[in-house]
């Protein structure tokens, strides 16, 4: 789907990306959802959070500023949101490997690459797949195929679920 444009100005452009970054900031930092999905989906597995709210914690709000502003504002509003999460503190606090921040930096901007270009549902799982290649290259965690296919599954679903009510917000505006 191409962008809306909604927005006129570059300045206001930047805002609205700048706004929907640390609102993803805030989302990844301060909302600790680990125990209640624990809980709800018991599959041992590192990024579940992301797995199963990334559509509404992270996709949403990239797909609403490139559907509002126009192409790479998405791009833009991705590696804002990593950069903000990676001024508090290391990828997810892990400090070893020392280049394991990279793995979400680079999720990140493959992320707002394919809300872009592809949807939120192919964006999200790549995030997530991308982050979990990262845990298993460094040997951080270890987890069952079986994890990966279902919150692999669950991954793509919340991703074009984000996708999908941005896109619905952007029509409804419109």
């Amino acid at each position: 789907m191409k962008s809306a444009d909604f927005a006129s100005g570059r300045i206001e452009k930047i805002l609205i990306s700048v706004i929907s970054a640390y609102i993803i900031f805030l989302l990844l930092t301060y909302i600790n959802l680990k125990p209640l999905l624990d809980t709800i989906i018991p599959l041992n597995a590192p990024f579940k959070c992301i797995s199963v709210l990334g559509g509404f914690l992270i996709v949403f709000w990239v797909a609403l500023a490139y559907k509002l502003c126009g192409k790479g504002y998405g791009i833009m509003t991705a590696l804002l949101a990593i950069s903000f999460c990676l001024l508090v503190s290391p990828w997810f606090g892990v400090i070893n490997p020392y280049w394991f921040s990279a793995i979400g930096f680079i999720s990140f901007l493959v992320l707002g690459i394919l809300v872009e270009h592809v949807n939120g549902g192919v964006a999200n799982l790549a995030c997530t797949t991308i982050n979990w290649m990262g845990v298993l290259i460094s040997g951080i965690v270890k987890f069952h195929l079986v994890d990966f296919a279902i919150l692999g599954m669950i991954a793509f679903l919340s991703g074009y679920a984000g996708d999908l009510v941005a896109t619905l917000i952007i029509k409804y505006v419109k």
